[in-house]
């Protein structure tokens, strides 16, 4: 009798024991769903805008990433062309960005017309580079890393709006800048004639979009 309640007992206590232990589980994997609930919100709630501009600025610092990366020969044309080619790059990303995320249809088509030219241009340049005999002379040393240092200097000062339409106009103005500064460089210094006729052509589009450019945003405050 006396083996038979305290078996009774120990029985009582597994029962409500097993019982807590279920419930505080329960409770463990109710607060961890919320948790990932409201995780979720977060991230789908993130603004259209922020995540616009996070993508024109990762396409710049990726730009900035290549370039520093291009293994410098000594040859202007060469270095020209590949540090151009990375530059172009730039261009691409931002333009897909505005493409895909823009609203006003003047920047979205002047985006796209910068998509397509800087594609057929990068080819060019990267076509060059492997078909290119090097002339074996040094020339313009220096120069164009001291234009990638001006490029970073002014990424690290540049302010986002939170308007797509209007960083983009205003990267874009930036960016072609520095590529007509580049391009000057290889006017002056470089030895392939069809480069230097590519980089004044190159000068002289540049000079039209960012015109273009500065007008949209005088009307666009």
């Amino acid at each position: 009798m006396k083996i038979s309640s305290i078996l009774f007992a120990a029985a009582t206590m597994y029962f409500f024991t097993a019982c807590n232990d279920g419930s505080e589980t329960t409770t463990t994997n109710t607060d961890s769903t919320s948790a990932n609930m409201d995780t979720s919100a977060h991230t789908s709630t993130m603004p259209d805008t922020a995540m616009s501009g996070s993508g024109l600025m990762k396409a710049m610092d990726d730009m900035m990433a290549k370039m520093h990366s291009v293994q410098m020969t000594g040859d202007f044309d060469i270095d020209f062309a590949s540090m151009m080619a990375e530059h172009h790059q730039g261009a691409i990303d931002m333009s897909q960005v505005e493409v895909s995320q823009g609203s006003d249809e003047k920047i979205k088509s002047m985006a796209q017309k910068i998509l397509t030219k800087q594609k057929e241009e990068q080819q060019m340049l990267r076509d060059f580079v492997k078909s290119y005999k090097p002339s074996g002379m040094k020339h313009g040393e220096g120069e164009l890393q001291k234009s990638m240092s001006d490029m970073s200097s002014k990424m690290k000062s540049m302010q986002m709006s939170g308007n797509v339409d209007k960083d983009f106009a205003t990267m874009m103005i930036s960016h072609h800048e520095d590529g007509m500064a580049m391009q000057k460089m290889e006017v002056k210094n470089g030895m392939a004639d069809k480069l230097k006729q590519m980089a004044q052509k190159g000068i002289k589009e540049h000079q039209k979009e960012i015109s273009e450019f500065k007008e949209w945003l005088s009307s666009h405050k």
